[in-house]
């Protein structure tokens, strides 16, 4: 799959094990609206998923802006909800009346993930039995329409995995209207043998869920996450 705009990233840090997946809604070799990043700061990794109101080349720009204006705090703000504000406030004067941005940020630590949402889809904490949306307690909008995150702070084992995801996933409609379903079929997906086969699982559903429809008309991100060494410091 094709990726849309985002900053080199380093290798994943040796504590955390990925796989990403992203598609342009214009086809291959075409940036988007999805955005994503991994990046290692003092406190260990952190993962930045985000989406800019519209899709394919158009909304490519403000993509690039987000990560750009992301860059000079990312790697050293330690708090996760404070680099989301701190972000907003820099997009302002780069976001038309309309615009805004879904943002995700997920710091990971010995034992859990702290997130703060904006907006965005809430990312999906995977067991072996269960398969549980992250929504936050208090909602906060995305950036561009005043963005009040709070932490949520999620215990993460070595042997459960967390999905972070663009509404390129979700709202996929078969022929009949209805969406992709995150149901025990997706959960089986997501629990294969590794998180690079799980996600080209998920996508094979994804994919039988909409073959009789339209070619998708959204950008589709997924970022597959799962700790490595809990107890060793990062």
């Amino acid at each position: 799959m094709d990726c849309g705009p985002r900053l080199p990233a380093p290798s994943t840090p040796a504590a955390l094990a990925l796989a990403a997946r992203c598609r342009s809604a214009a086809g291959p070799d075409r940036p988007g609206g999805d955005l994503y990043d991994v990046l290692l700061t003092p406190n260990g990794p952190r993962l930045i998923i985000g989406d800019v109101k519209g899709h394919g080349p158009a909304a490519a720009p403000l993509a690039a802006t987000v990560l750009d204006a992301a860059r000079p705090t990312a790697t050293t703000e330690p708090d996760p909800a404070r680099l989301a504000t701190t972000l907003d406030a820099r997009l302002r004067p780069h976001l038309d009346a309309e615009d805004f941005v879904t943002l995700l940020v997920a710091d990971f630590h010995p034992h859990e993930v702290r997130l703060a949402n904006c907006g965005h889809p809430p990312p999906l904490h995977i067991t072996r039995r269960r398969l549980d949306p992250l929504t936050p307690r208090h909602p906060s909008p995305p950036l561009g329409l005043d963005p009040a995150p709070r932490v949520q702070r999620i215990r993460l084992l070595p042997d459960q995995r967390l999905l972070l995801y663009t509404d390129g996933l979700t709202e996929a409609r078969a022929a009949d209207g209805t969406f992709f379903p995150l149901d025990s079929r997706a959960r089986a997906a997501l629990l294969a043998p590794t998180l690079d086969q799980a996600l080209d699982t998920l996508l094979d559903l994804h994919h039988q869920h909409t073959r009789h429809t339209p070619a998708a008309a959204d950008d589709l991100t997924l970022l597959l996450a799962q700790p490595t060494s809990p107890d060793r410091p990062y």
